[in-house]
C-alpha cells in the first residue's frame, strides 16, 4: 500500500525546494494522521476469521463495517503474531456492500502460510474510536482492536467460526434488542459464546465508563452461551460498544478464539420514516420445544414451511425477509424466495437434507424481516431458528441417542457440559468428587443445553460426571489449577 493511494490517488509531485519539502512533509504527516483517525472513527464493527484452504494455508478474512463518511482503503494493514514474533501483513479489499442506514461492509482477504505448528494470532488495530461512544472512557484516544486466535496443527484441519449476520446498528430506548451474530463453524465443532470487553492497544481491555452499557451481566445484556443470541432492553440513549466472543472446541480441546466488536446506537424516534415495527405474523404456528423455535426435519424428506410478516399498515416502504444459517454453505442449500404484497411479505422455505446431514445438534439459522424507507433507513427484527435433522421416523429411535460432551479438557476455572437430549432420555446431571459426594446437580430439559460450571474452588484431581434417566452417561473430569 502506498501513502498516495491511501488518501490522494491523483496527487503528483513534480518539483519541490527545501522549504517546500519541509512544508510538504508536515502536511503529509497531518494528512496521514487525519486519514487514520477519519478511517478509524467511522468503523462501527469488525471481525476476523481464518479459513483453512490447504494443509498449512489459511484465508484471512477481515470484515469492517464503516459509515459512508469513513475512508475505504484498498489495502488494509494487519499483523500475524506467533512464536513471540510479529509480522506486518496487508489484506486486499475484495468487496464493498451497502447494508443500510449509511453503513458499508468492507471485506478484505489475504493468505497466511503457517510454517510450523503452534498458536497464531491475527490482529487488526486502528486508532481512534468515535468520540460519541457513550460507554468507553475517552474513546477518541482508544484503539479498535480485532483479533482471531487459531491453533495450527498440520494433521488437524480446522477453520474458525464466522459471524455471518450483519450487526444490529440501531435500536430504540426500552425496545427489546434481539440479535444473533450467527457464528457458523464449517467443521461442526462445539462453540461457546460469551460477552467480551472491547479491547484497545495491545489487546488490553478498555476502561468502561460509569454508564457501562451494555456491559454484562449488568443492565440485562445477555449472550446465550449455546446459540450466541444477544438480548438487551436499553434504558437510555447513546452509542454503545460491545463484543461477543466465540470459543471453538474439538474433543474438549480449544482450537480457536475470536470476537466480533460492534457499536449499537440507541435512540428515540430515530427512524421516523418507518410506519411501524416489522413483525412476524405466524409465530404461533412455529414449534418451540426449547427456548428458541425449532423445526424437526428428516433425511431425504422434503421440508416446507411458509414464513410471513410485514407492517401493520400499507405504505410505500420496501419489505424484505430472508433466512440465513448453516445450511446455506451446503451444496443442497435451502431455497427461500419471499414476495411482498402490500404491507405483508411471505416466502416458502424448502429443504431436503441428506443422510450425511443427520446430527443431534440442530442447525443454527436466523430469520430477518426488514422494512426499508425511501431514504434507505432500515428497521430489522429477527428470531433465532433451529432446524433438527433426524433419520427417517422408522430409524429415529435407533440413531437419536442422548449425547454429553465436556470441554475444555482439563478444566481450570470453568468448564462446559454440552447435553443433547431430544428423546427425553436424561433428566439430571450430577458431578461427584473423589469421596463420592455430589458437589453439583442440575435438571436437564428437553433439547440442547450447555451447563457452564465454575470449578475455580474445586481441588485439582479427578471427578465423575453422571447423568440420570433412561440413558446413563458417565464421564471422568480432570481439574488442574
Amino acid at each position: 500500500m502506498t501513502f498516495a493511494n491511501l488518501f490522494c490517488p491523483t496527487y503528483v509531485i513534480i518539483h519541490v525546494n527545501y522549504n517546500n519539502m519541509q512544508k510538504f512533509f508536515t502536511l503529509f504527516l497531518f494528512l496521514f494522521a487525519f486519514t487514520q483517525v477519519s478511517r478509524a472513527s467511522h468503523e462501527y464493527a469488525g471481525q476476523i476469521t481464518a479459513k483453512n484452504i490447504g494443509t498449512s494455508s489459511y484465508q484471512i478474512k477481515i470484515t469492517l463495517w464503516v459509515d459512508s463518511m469513513g475512508l475505504t482503503i484498498n489495502n488494509l494493514p494487519y499483523q500475524i503474531q506467533t512464536g513471540g514474533a510479529t509480522t506486518p501483513e496487508s489484506a486486499a479489499l475484495v468487496s464493498t456492500t451497502a447494508v443500510g442506514n449509511g453503513i458499508l461492509e468492507n471485506v478484505y482477504l489475504d493468505t497466511l502460510l503457517a510454517n510450523s505448528a503452534g498458536n497464531y494470532k491475527v490482529v487488526y488495530s486502528n486508532c481512534c474510536r468515535n468520540g460519541l461512544i457513550t460507554n468507553l472512557t475517552n474513546p477518541t484516544m482508544a484503539e479498535l482492536y480485532l483479533y482471531c486466535d487459531i491453533v495450527h496443527n498440520p494433521i488437524q484441519v480446522n477453520s474458525t467460526p464466522e459471524f455471518s449476520n450483519v450487526p444490529a446498528f440501531f435500536s430504540g430506548v426500552n425496545d427489546t434488542l434481539l440479535h444473533n451474530p450467527l457464528a457458523i463453524d464449517p467443521d461442526g465443532d462445539s462453540l461457546v459464546f460469551s460477552w467480551a470487553n472491547p479491547l484497545g492497544a495491545g489487546g488490553a481491555p478498555l476502561t468502561m465508563s460509569a454508564l457501562a452499557y451494555p456491559s454484562a451481566p449488568a443492565y440485562n445484556f445477555t449472550v446465550d452461551p449455546v446459540v450466541g443470541e444477544i438480548t438487551w432492553i436499553p434504558s437510555m440513549t447513546g452509542a454503545f460498544a460491545y463484543a461477543v466472543k466465540v470459543e471453538e472446541y474439538r474433543n474438549g480441546v480449544l482450537l480457536s478464539t475470536s470476537a466480533r466488536e460492534a457499536t449499537v446506537t440507541i435512540c428515540v424516534g430515530c427512524k421516523t420514516a418507518m410506519a411501524s415495527e416489522f413483525q412476524f405474523y405466524n409465530k404461533s404456528s412455529w414449534p418451540q420445544p426449547v427456548k428458541h423455535y425449532q423445526f424437526e426435519t428428516y433425511a431425504n424428506t422434503p421440508f416446507n414451511m411458509t414464513f410471513s410478516g410485514g407492517v401493520s399498515s400499507i405504505n410505500t416502504n420496501t419489505l424484505k425477509m430472508k433466512i440465513i444459517g448453516e445450511q446455506n454453505q451446503f451444496a443442497n442449500a435451502p431455497v427461500f424466495a419471499p414476495t411482498q404484497t402490500g404491507s405483508t411479505i411471505s416466502g416458502n422455505y424448502s429443504w431436503t437434507p441428506t443422510s450425511s446431514q443427520i446430527r443431534n445438534r440442530p442447525y443454527l439459522n436466523v430469520i430477518l424481516g426488514t422494512e426499508q424507507s425511501a431514504t434507505n433507513e432500515t428497521r430489522t427484527k429477527e428470531h433465532t431458528l433451529l432446524f433438527k435433522v433426524n433419520a427417517t421416523p422408522s430409524r429415529l429411535d435407533d440413531l437419536e441417542n442422548a449425547q454429553v460432551n465436556v470441554y475444555p479438557v482439563p478444566g481450570n476455572t470453568m468448564f462446559y457440559v454440552d447435553v443433547q437430549n431430544f428423546q427425553h432420555q436424561l433428566n439430571r446431571i450430577e458431578i461427584l468428587n473423589a469421596y463420592g459426594q455430589v458437589i453439583y446437580s442440575a435438571k436437564i430439559e428437553h433439547g440442547v443445553h450447555v451447563f457452564q460450571i465454575d470449578c475455580s474452588s474445586w481441588a485439582s484431581g479427578t471427578y465423575i460426571l453422571k447423568t440420570k434417566g433412561e440413558s446413563v452417561v458417565t464421564k471422568k473430569l480432570n481439574i488442574q489449577h
